[in-house]
């Protein structure tokens, strides 16, 4: 299946990906899968987006198809052909 990933912020500067990038996935895969994917890509490894227990960093924000995964079923949160991911990080401050 393909997945139309777009990064955002420091997510684009580091992978330097377009935008949005078209991953292919195998059928069943998921928010982990894909974040494995691009982890495997090359020099920021799983530390970009994972604390050293492999859950997903705080500051880290991923939606499926604009709803924010945390609301859906987190990294275990299927895919489907056409899906829209968006990884970027949350900023708040006042």
């Amino acid at each position: 299946m393909k997945i139309d990933v777009s990064l955002k912020g420091r997510f684009k500067d580091v992978f330097q990906v377009p935008d949005p990038l078209q991953v292919e996935l195998k059928d069943g895969g998921n928010i982990r899968d894909l974040l494995n994917l691009l982890c495997d890509t090359g020099e920021p490894g799983t530390d970009i987006f994972y604390n050293r227990d492999m859950r997903l960093k705080p500051n880290v924000t991923v939606t499926r198809n604009g709803r924010f995964i945390i609301h859906l079923n987190w990294l275990d949160t299927s895919l489907s052909d056409g899906d829209n991911v968006t990884v970027f990080t949350l900023h708040c401050g006042g």
